[in-house]
C-alpha cells in the first residue's frame, strides 16, 4: 500500500497498495554486502542522548520511516510491503550491532532504493534518528497502547470487535449477515461469527487460491472472489489472478481460475499496485476488478534494467469489467486486444484501491495520487471513460509529462523532499508519453469540505483551506490515502447518517512526510454528502471527520448499524476488529 497501502501503499494493499514516504528499506540478508569504511563506522554519535534529542529523533522516524519500517521498527510498514525485499526489522541483532557511526554512514549514503537522507535531514537529525533506532530494540515491549479511536460527533460509539492477525487488507460480511470475513496480503482468509465469538476460523491460505500478493476480495451469493498478484521472472516480473472460490457440502473449498494475465515487469518500488479491489456490478452479472499502477506518475520504472524503458502497461491503472461467470480467460498486456476482448471498461486511474456502489448502482471509486502535492480523487466510473492518469491527477496536471521541466524542491514547493520517488523518480523527460489525441479526462468530485480539503495553491504553491475560501477543490487532501468506501445504500443508518457514504483515511499527517505540511489529522473516518451537479454528469460533496484515533485503518464494511474497520497490523503484531455502532 503506497501511502498506498498513497505514496507507499498495499495497498496496498496495500494494500498498494497504500500509502506517505518510505525510507531505509536494505532486508537484514543484504546488510551483509554493505560494506561500511572503518573511518565511517568508528565515529561516535556526537549527540548526547538527551530527552529532547530521542523526541526529534522518534519524530523523524515518523515522519520518514515508520511507513516502511512500522511503528515500532519490525520491517512491518504498510507502505514496504509492495517491495520486491521486506524492509529490515530494526530491532534486529543484525541492525543494533551496527555501529553508530555504520548507521548514520547508511543513513546519509543511502543505496538502491532507500534515499539518501544527506540533502533531506541535517547532520544533527541524522545523529538524533540513529539514537532513536536504538530505541527501538524493545520497542515493542513498550509500545504505546493507550490511544484508541473515538468519536468526533454525537451519535457514534466505537468498541473493539476483535483483534485480527497480521497484515489485514480486506473485510467483508456473508450475504445473510452471519459472519465478517477477512482477508491478508500473504492470502490467509478467515471468517468470525457476527454473534460475538471472537474465535477466528481459517478459511483459506495461499496454497488454496494461489494468489501470494491478496489485495481484492469481494462476496456474492455465497462465492467468494479473490484478486491479486503473482511473481514470475525469479521476481522481477508479475501476473495478475482472480479466483472464484465456493464450499461444498462438507466444507471443502473449489476454486475456479476466473482469469489470469500476461507476465509484466513489476519495479522494485513502492508504486507496484497491483490487482485489487472488486466489485460486483449492480446487475449482477459482471466483477470490476482494479489494476493499479506500476509507477508513480508514468515515469520509467525498470526494476534495475529488467524491463528496460518500462512504464505503465496496458494491464495496469485501469479498471477492468469481467463477465461473472467467466472461466480461465487469460488477459493479454495489449489494449486493442483487451477492448476487442470488452473487458476494458475505463482507463487513467492511478490506483482506485477501493470500490462501491452508491444507492442508484453507480460505480464511485476512491484513488491514491502519488508523491507530487496532487489531490486525491475520488470519481464517478463510467464505461469508456479516461480520467487522466499519468497527464492529470486531483485536478492537477503532472510536470513531468512537459518536456522543459527541471525538478528542484527548492523552487517547486510541490516537489517534497521527503518522498520515496524524489530524487530517482522526478527527471526532466522529454519521452514521457503524448496524451491520447483526443480523449476527454473525466474530473474528480469537487469537496467544498469543510474537512479533507487541504491544497496546494498553483500558482503560490501556499497551502489554502477550500472551505475557507468558498470553494470546492477536486475532492481530498494531498497524501490522504482514502479507502474503506461504503454507502448506506438500505438508509438503515440513523440521523445525519442516513443514506450517506463513509470514508477512511489511511494515512496520518503527524506520521507522513508527504501529507505533514496540509493536516496532522488523518487515520480516521469521513462523513461524505454527495449530491449530484447541476448537470447530472458528476458530483460535489461535503466531508466531514467524524471519527478518529485508528491505526493503519485498511479496510470497513457496513453492517447493519455498525460499521466494521479493520486495521492492517504490521507483519507481526495485528491489528483491532472496530465496530463504529451509529446510535
Amino acid at each position: 500500500m503506497h501511502q498506498t497501502p498513497n505514496t507507499c501503499i498495499v495497498w496496498f494493499v496495500l494494500v498498494g497498495a497504500f500509502l506517505g514516504s518510505c525510507s531505509p528499506k536494505e532486508t537484514e540478508d543484504s546488510e551483509a554486502v554493505w560494506t561500511v569504511p572503518e573511518s565511517a563506522a568508528a565515529i561516535a554519535n556526537p549527540i548526547p542522548e538527551a530527552a529532547e534529542h530521542l523526541r526529534e529523533g522518534q519524530a523523524i522516524y515518523r515522519l520518514y520511516c515508520e511507513t516502511c519500517h512500522g511503528a515500532t521498527g519490525g520491517g512491518d510498514g504498510a507502505a514496504g510491503q509492495a517491495m520486491g525485499s521486506q524492509p529490515a526489522n530494526l530491532q534486529s541483532e543484525p541492525i543494533q550491532s551496527q555501529s553508530d557511526g555504520a548507521l548514520f554512514f547508511k543513513l546519509t549514503e543511502g543505496r538502491g532504493v532507500m534515499p539518501s537522507f544527506r540533502e533531506v535531514l541535517t547532520e544533527t537529525q541524522r545523529w538524533q534518528l540513529v539514537h532513536h533506532i536504538r530505541k527501538l530494540k524493545n520497542a515493542d515491549a513498550h509500545a504505546d497502547t493507550a490511544a484508541l479511536p473515538r468519536a468526533l460527533v454525537p451519535g457514534i460509539s466505537i468498541s473493539s470487535w476483535a483483534k485480527v492477525v497480521p497484515r489485514a487488507v480486506r473485510i467483508w460480511a456473508s450475504r445473510d449477515g452471519d459472519y465478517l470475513w477477512y482477508a491478508t496480503l500473504p492470502g490467509e482468509v478467515y471468517r468470525l461469527s457476527t454473534d460475538r465469538s471472537q474465535v477466528p476460523e481459517k478459511m483459506l491460505d495461499v496454497s488454496d487460491h494461489g494468489i501470494p500478493r491478496l489485495q481484492g476480495a469481494t462476496y456474492w451469493q455465497d462465492t467468494l472472489y479473490l484478486s491479486g498478484n503473482v511473481r514470475v521472472n525469479d521476481n522481477k516480473g508479475t501476473e495478475g489472478r482472480l479466483v472464484r472460490v465456493s464450499w461444498n457440502a462438507e466444507g471443502r473449498p473449489r476454486v475456479e481460475v476466473v482469469f489470469t494475465t500476461e507476465a509484466y515487469g513489476t519495479t522494485n518500488t513502492p508504486f507496484d499496485h497491483g490487482w485489487s479491489a472488486l466489485q460486483v456490478s449492480a446487475d449482477e452479472k459482471h466483477l470490476f476488478v482494479v489494476s493499479g499502477s506500476r509507477t508513480d506518475h508514468g515515469e520509467v520504472q525498470d526494476n534495475l534494467g529488467a524491463y528496460p524503458n518500462a512504464r505503465d502497461e496496458a494491464l495496469t491503472a485501469k479498471i477492468f469489467r469481467i463477465p461473472l461467470h467467466s472461466k480461465d480467460l487469460f488477459l493479454p498486456n495489449d489494449r486493442d486486444s483487451l477492448q476487442a476482448m470488452g473487458v476494458l471498461f475505463a482507463e487513467g486511474i492511478r490506483n482506485a484501491y477501493d470500490l462501491a456502489l452508491d444507492g442508484e448502482g453507480r460505480l464511485i471509486a476512491v484513488v491514491n495520487s502519488g508523491d507530487y502535492d496532487q489531490n486525491e480523487d475520488m470519481i464517478w466510473v463510467r464505461e469508456g471513460h479516461h480520467y487522466g492518469y499519468p497527464w492529470m491527477m486531483g485536478g492537477m496536471e503532472t510536470p513531468q509529462q512537459f518536456p522543459d521541466w527541471l525538478p528542484n524542491p527548492e523552487t517547486d514547493p510541490f516537489l517534497n523532499p521527503g518522498a520515496a520517488a524524489w530524487p530517482d523518480d522526478f527527471y526532466n523527460d522529454p519521452d514521457f508519453p503524448k496524451r491520447p489525441a483526443g480523449r476527454r479526462f473525466t474530473p474528480g468530485f469537487l469537496n467544498f469540505g469543510p474537512d479533507a480539503d487541504k491544497f496546494r495553491d498553483r500558482e503560490t504553491g501556499l497551502i489554502r483551506d477550500a472551505s475557507d475560501l468558498g470553494m470546492g477543490m477536486t475532492t481530498f487532501t494531498p497524501h490522504s490515502s482514502p479507502l474503506g468506501l461504503v454507502f448506506d445504500t438500505e438508509k438503515q443508518l440513523p440521523g445525519r447518517f442516513k443514506g450517506k457514504a463513509l470514508v477512511l483515511r489511511y494515512t496520518n499527517g503527524q506520521r507522513s512526510v508527504l501529507m505533514q505540511p496540509f493536516t496532522p489529522h488523518g487515520e480516521d473516518l469521513l462523513l461524505l454528502d454527495l449530491e449530484p451537479d447541476g448537470a447530472g454528469t458528476n458530483f460535489t460533496l461535503k466531508t466531514y471527520r467524524v471519527a478518529e484515533g485508528f491505526t493503519q485503518p485498511v479496510d470497513a464494511v457496513l453492517l447493519g448499524k455498525s460499521l466494521y474497520v479493520i486495521e492492517y497490523g504490521g507483519r507481526e503484531k495485528g491489528g483491532t476488529l472496530w465496530n463504529v455502532s451509529f446510535d
